[in-house]
């Protein structure tokens, strides 16, 4: 009769990084907001067919990897270190997004923890031909930080002044040397 196949107990897999979820505390330290606002990342796309599902509007697939990728971007813009997607929480999509509309992805670090950072991700529908535009999909990414061993490390986030303290120095002893 037929052939049983014995199919792979996936529960048994752990196919996420190994990461224990670190609470992370909403950003409102004062030297953090440079970094956060360095950060911010805008980019614009528009809907097109092939980026539709059957109801010809944006399909939720593409919307997740499109704010995957602003997200990644706003994480190593404000980390400048190598970082991974470790969730996706609360992704609520709110007004559909049909075909022929412009959105506007927003990220911007929202947490920050020892080894993650957590970025809040909108996108903005906008009709174009008319100046309304409307909040369609929101929702918060946290990535990880990792060492060349793709094992978490602690993120080595400075304030914007040992930055420029360093740049600083560096134009101090290019004087020094020209004297």
């Amino acid at each position: 009769m037929g052939r049983h196949v014995a199919r792979k107990d996936w529960s048994a897999v752990d196919c996420r990084l190994r990461y224990d979820a670190e609470p992370m505390d909403d950003v409102d330290d004062a030297r953090f907001a440079p970094l956060i606002e360095a950060s911010e990342t805008r980019t614009y796309k528009l809907v097109f067919p092939n980026t539709t599902n059957q109801y010809d509007t944006l399909f939720g697939g593409t919307a997740l990897k499109w704010m995957d990728e602003v997200a990644f971007i706003t994480a190593t813009r404000f980390s400048r270190q190598k970082v991974v997607t470790v969730s996706m929480d609360r992704i609520d999509f709110k007004k559909p997004i049909p075909s022929g509309t412009v959105v506007e992805l927003i990220g911007r670090v929202c947490k920050v923890g020892n080894t993650s950072v957590g970025v809040k991700i909108e996108v903005w529908k906008e009709d174009m031909y008319a100046q309304h535009r409307e909040l369609a999909v929101s929702g918060v990414v946290t990535f990880v930080a990792i060492d060349d061993q793709r094992h978490p490390t602690p993120l080595s986030v400075h304030d914007g002044q040992d930055q420029d303290q360093d740049q600083d120095q560096g134009q101090n002893e290019d004087a020094n040397r020209s004297d």
